[in-house]
């Protein structure tokens, strides 16, 4: 929000088919945000749900603002607001992943890989139909020549693949994090520079 005020950009609701989000929601990954803030205690089943979908959600998080950090590298202004988003998805992502192991420990593991197979699974598709809505909202927008759409969207397809035959395997692993205890106050000063990671 602030990187758009800053330019006099107003933010703009977001369609219903490019709502990340909202489609993992819809799909039944996780723990909808309406029933986060009633308040009510989840259960042991519902926070491995919570925590199995922060495991594969902040992983692509994480991914795409390395990559994003990468890219604005040459802007300083860009890249130091980009560089505390990346932190803070590592942070989320380091927590998720100690939390599971610790539930693991606690013999809830058949459970977690469950949960972490289907949200998995469930995400690669959305990641897929939210890309391709994107990339066709922005060939609309620029007036990409056909050829050039059909040649990227054909690239989303081949990823997509490749991610649902086997690259789905980074998104369910678990690995106790340098970092420990992510969302603690005294986390911050631990966290590695993301940007030293982004290539």
């Amino acid at each position: 929000m602030a990187l758009l005020s800053h330019r006099g950009l107003p933010p703009l609701p977001v369609p219903d088919e490019l709502d990340y989000v909202g489609r993992s929601e819809r799909a039944g990954i996780g723990v909808a945000h309406t029933k986060l803030r009633e308040g009510t205690p989840l259960g042991t089943e519902g926070v491995i749900a919570y925590l199995a979908r922060g495991r594969v959600t902040e992983q692509r998080g994480a991914e795409d603002m390395r990559a994003v950090l990468a890219a604005f590298d040459d802007l300083p202004e860009m890249h130091c607001a980009l560089k505390v988003i990346c932190r803070d998805e590592e942070r989320h992502l380091a927590h998720c992943h100690e939390e599971l192991l610790r539930l693991t420990g606690e013999g809830h593991g058949p459970l977690i890989r469950t949960a972490l197979r289907r949200a998995a699974r469930t995400e690669i598709r959305i990641y897929r139909d939210v890309s391709t809505g994107v990339l066709e909202r922005v060939a609309a927008q620029l007036g990409w020549h056909p050829a050039e759409r059909l040649l990227l969207l054909g690239g989303l397809r081949a990823a997509y693949a490749v991610e649902s035959r086997w690259r789905w395997r980074r998104l369910v692993t678990l690995r106790m994090p340098e970092l420990r205890n992510a969302l603690g106050d005294s986390a911050d000063h631990r966290l590695p520079d993301p940007s030293t990671e982004a290539g």
